[in-house]
């Protein structure tokens, strides 16, 4: 979701949908993930390559969220991804 500076101070996470996940392969666009439960990645993938693909220390924490652009997500263990 590409959107100008004014309609991007209007959107909330989550405004554009998102999917719940325990260990089902997610593809589209995510701008942010949040672990419900201890998560790690088999997949993790960054819209643009150049960036990070993996979580420092390998496990996202429940209750934690991260913020960035994958285009894919297969966690093992439970995630919200945020459409975006």
């Amino acid at each position: 979701l590409k959107d100008t500076a004014a309609e991007s101070g209007s959107l909330v996470l989550g405004s554009a949908g998102s999917q719940g996940s325990t260990s089902t392969a997610l593809t589209g666009i995510f701008c942010a993930i949040t672990a419900i439960a201890d998560t790690t990645f088999s997949v993790l993938t960054p819209e643009d390559s150049a960036h990070i693909s993996s979580i420092p220390g390998g496990t996202l924490p429940a209750g934690v969220t991260i913020y960035g652009r994958w285009t894919a997500i297969t966690p093992s263990g439970a995630i919200i991804a945020y459409n975006g």
